[in-house]
């Protein structure tokens, strides 16, 4: 919400919190994910608390990711509502309570904001990852430049309270809402004013975007190397409230098909399951529509492949393999597809670590992918790796698990309908 470049900025945050304005980070750009686990595996991290993801399933290279996070000398701790193949290599896992165990608020990406009451009880020794932190930071003695305590709230209201208070006049401005204004309806959209009391639909309608120098919250990046600009060069561009598009021309990507790996891989979702399917590979009707991982291949590149709908595929990388049934979809010839939420949480060895499936198969798609990442938002380039397909089993009649009401939809008209409801289990069994 801040501009870590900006000292007003910094300042504005440490009296806000009684601190002294050196104590706040602001010296460097926020270290984001991929660089955290570089400087893991490089020894200079030695304490990686990881909340709420499964970064050893969505992560690239997942080789790489297991050896930085089954290191001796990196103690790593993992809060979480499941067992998860992330909290399976952690040091001390902190079970949390999860979103009808809890009180506290979520934002949709419309600016929605919803306030979640509290339904039952945690089980066991789990909590609201709120009370997890609180209590870290009162045993850390964390305290302000007067020696009082510095986490000053206890309930999720008072938590929520201090965040909006802290967004006041910034460009995610969540000061006009409060639990009593939430409680009122079904979700309320940020900014919340005397003008807008039920919330704000549309942002930039006076066409005045949130530009100015002094005001914004990064000063913007080079789009090829991602180094941040300083701010003479945002100042430069002159913004005045204005909207600043800017262009890039194409880079190629560090990995490319060639004779070993000729085909281009990409992963993505399906509509079945979220991320890593921590809650939706438990809810039965949504494993039903997608039990397991799958390939899809177009139908050229099936022909010259000698693959059928269901065979069983090897894709491999120079980093690692993944085995599953083929789809064959209407997918571009000399791309490969296949979604990334299937891991190994359900699959174990005898000493509790992640394992390959049942039958020995590697199921993740992130075993192929590359350590990159786009240099300005830090998001990992899962879209792009070079792999080979091979045949490796015959479908047997068996189609692919993939779904059939999705862009998963096959080319070859007998493949049974995925079908919803109580019974779609037993139903897909049946036309299996």
């Amino acid at each position: 919400m801040r501009n870590w470049q900006n000292p007003e900025h910094v300042a504005e945050l440490a009296a806000a919190w009684n601190l002294d304005p050196l104590q706040i980070p602001s010296w460097a750009p926020p270290t984001h994910v991929m660089q955290m686990f570089r400087y893991a595996e490089e020894g200079s991290i030695r304490f990686l608390w990881i909340t709420a993801t499964n970064p050893a399933v969505s992560l690239p290279e997942l080789h790489r990711i297991r050896s930085i996070l089954s290191q001796d000398r990196l103690f790593v701790v993992v809060t979480d509502a499941f067992l998860t193949e992330t909290a399976q290599l952690a040091d001390v896992v902190l079970p949390a309570a999860i979103w009808g165990e809890k009180t506290g608020t979520f934002t949709n990406h419309d600016r929605t904001v919803h306030l979640s009451e509290k339904a039952v009880e945690p089980p066991g020794q789990a909590r609201p990852d709120m009370e997890i932190f609180l209590d870290y930071a009162r045993r850390l003695e964390l305290a302000d430049k007067d020696g009082a305590p510095l986490v000053k709230w206890r309930t999720p209201e008072e938590c929520f309270d201090a965040f909006a208070s802290i967004t006041r006049g910034r460009p995610c401005d969540y000061s006009g809402l409060s639990y009593d204004t939430l409680r009122k309806g079904t979700g309320v959209q940020w900014p919340c004013t005397d003008a807008h009391p039920e919330g704000t639909e549309r942002l930039y309608t006076n066409h005045t975007f949130n530009t100015d120098t002094d005001y914004c919250e990064d000063y913007g990046h080079d789009l090829v190397t991602g180094a941040a600009y300083e701010r003479k060069d945002h100042a430069d561009l002159d913004p005045a409230g204005r909207a600043i598009l800017k262009a890039a021309k194409y880079v190629p990507p560090h990995e490319s098909p060639g004779d070993d790996y000729p085909l281009l891989f990409t992963t993505g979702r399906t509509a079945y399951h979220f991320h890593t399917r921590t809650k939706t590979g438990r809810a039965r009707q949504l494993v039903a529509a997608a039990p397991e991982v799958w390939v899809e291949l177009g139908p050229g590149d099936a022909e010259r492949l000698g693959i059928g709908e269901g065979d069983l595929v090897r894709v491999e990388s120079s980093r690692g393999r993944l085995e599953a049934r083929a789809r064959i979809t209407g997918i571009r010839d000399g791309m490969v597809f296949a979604p990334f939420h299937y891991g190994y949480w359900d699959h174990t060895d005898s000493d509790g670590h992640p394992s390959d499936a049942p039958d020995g198969r590697p199921t993740a798609a992130n075993e192929l992918t590359i350590t990159d990442w786009d240099p300005v938002s830090k998001q990992p380039l899962v879209k792009l790796a070079a792999v080979r397909v091979t045949k490796v089993g015959d479908a047997d009649g068996r189609p692919a698990a993939a779904p059939t009401t999705t862009a998963s939809d096959p080319v070859a008209a007998e493949v049974p309908a995925t079908v919803g409801g109580d019974g779609v289990r037993e139903a897909v069994r049946e036309e299996r």
